[in-house]
């Protein structure tokens, strides 16, 4: 009996490699022959994808771009069979998503975040400019998640970027060139099929592709939270005009839930949220805080028929604030009590802050201790309108800065009945002499004819 040996069958890589690199015409033939067959497509699929892989593709300096382009050369070819746009080889066989290959023994799986970086940075000029005409036209999922996956870090907003801003400028998003499109900018503002609503409503990085391409219809679909503190960012950063429009824009424009974000920058104190929520009419969803929104956005004659008897701050305090701090409260009615405000206004604000004493209510007392508590703070920084709140009703701190505080009020009457020799109060700013400022107790001393409290070095 003769034996044969059975002779190898090539991998279809080789015969791939054989064809592209060596210029083999059978080769080529079998490859798409094979190409054509459905059955075995995946196979020359993966095979140029392990050529690719073996050739380092996008990895660093290790890339061999030679070895590179005939393989890209080979994928942009036409394929009448592709359902994506344009139909080209690559479009046939992409996944719908840019996930990279899994850990472990690589299969010949494509790495599709890779097209967007070669399309921005390939050493071949040519094939660059093919990729990124491809990009700019095509409608293939997986490709759209990776231009938005190269998207999304440049829109964070980082550091500043040098050179990136028009001169005399600073911008903090990465996709401009001395105020011009960078590469990827080009890539996403002609490709028609971008932007697409957000997978993830918190993938506010993506807001900024739409307000780029005027695409205001998809905010909405974003986190409205999250949005509304993006686009306030994004107006305290170089962005062309027409995008800084869009911005106050859609601060106008926004639901109930984005509005409720706006009206809550707004307590904050940003003077863009404060300026949307005037225009935009918009009202906090918490009746209990609409007294102080109107106040702190300076709406006088709202806030005259919504609080009436001077009880903002404790409007306030009786309902549940989960992101709104009791101190950012007191800072904004000190702050405002500096400015220009009508009497009445005036006269109702002080009456608020004079009014802050315990109640049977537990939430509320709680809420109240802490206004009272920040405005102790202010008052032992000798601000004025603090300090006359304090001493009007009385208030006192719970802790060891009750005899700085009395000192500092010149509430001497107190002071003498709590420390008649002084040294409770040089104790304790022996202690904490790192709270308080020795040119403070010299000043009141100087002015009330007392000795200097401040304790010998």
């Amino acid at each position: 009996m003769r034996f044969f040996r059975r002779r190898p069958r090539k991998r279809v890589q080789d015969v791939l490699a054989a064809a592209l690199y060596e210029r083999d015409g059978r080769a080529r033939e079998r490859i798409d022959r094979w190409w054509a067959d459905e059955a075995r497509r995946d196979e020359v699929w993966r095979g140029a994808w392990f050529l690719l892989t073996a050739a380092n593709f996008r990895f660093g300096n290790h890339e061999v771009p030679e070895r590179v382009v005939p393989v890209l050369e080979f994928l942009l070819e036409s394929d009448p069979t592709s359902p994506y746009q344009p139909r080209v080889r690559l479009t046939a066989c992409l996944p719908q998503t840019a996930t990279d290959p899994q850990n472990g023994l690589y299969v010949g799986d494509p790495w599709i975040r890779r097209i967007v970086p070669a399309a921005l940075r390939f050493p071949d000029l040519a094939l660059r400019q093919r990729l990124a005409d491809l990009l700019s036209v095509t409608d293939q999922p997986g490709l759209l998640d990776a231009l938005e996956a190269e998207f999304r870090p440049r829109a964070q907003l980082g550091p500043t970027y040098i050179g990136a801003a028009p001169p005399g400028h600073e911008t903090r998003c990465g996709l401009w060139r001395e105020g011009e499109p960078d590469s990827l900018m080009e890539i996403v503002s002609a490709n028609p099929y971008l932007p697409r609503p957000p997978a993830q409503p918190d993938d506010v990085d993506l807001s900024l592709l739409a307000l780029l391409k005027d695409r205001l219809d998809l905010l909405p679909a974003f986190d409205q939270g999250a949005l509304v503190v993006r686009l306030l960012e994004y107006l305290t950063t170089w962005l062309p005009d027409e995008v800084h429009d869009r911005c106050r824009r859609a601060l106008r424009e926004l639901p109930a839930d984005g509005a409720a974000a706006v009206c809550e920058q707004a307590i904050h104190g940003n003077a863009e949220a404060i300026a949307a929520a005037r225009d935009a009419g918009y009202r906090p969803t918490e009746p209990g805080l609409l007294p102080l929104h109107l106040l702190l956005t300076q709406q006088f004659a709202a806030y005259r028929e919504a609080d009436p008897g001077g009880r903002v701050l404790q409007s306030a305090c009786s309902t549940y604030r989960l992101t709104i701090d009791d101190r950012v409260i007191i800072d904004r009615i000190l702050a405002l009590l500096n400015t220009n405000l009508p009497y009445d206004v005036t006269v109702a604000v002080r009456r608020s802050l004079r009014d802050l004493g315990s109640t049977s209510n537990p939430l509320e007392n709680l809420e109240r201790g802490g206004m009272r508590d920040a405005l102790l703070t202010h008052a032992l920084d000798l601000n004025p309108e603090a300090v006359a709140a304090v001493v009007d009703a009385g208030y006192l701190p719970e802790n060891d800065a009750r005899l700085p505080l009395l000192f500092l009020t010149e509430q001497f009457d107190r002071y003498d009945a709590e420390d008649p020799d002084g040294t409770a109060l040089r104790a304790v700013l022996a202690e904490k002499h790192y709270r308080y400022h020795h040119k403070d107790f010299r000043t009141i001393a100087q002015r009330a004819a007392r000795p200097d409290p401040w304790p010998p070095a």
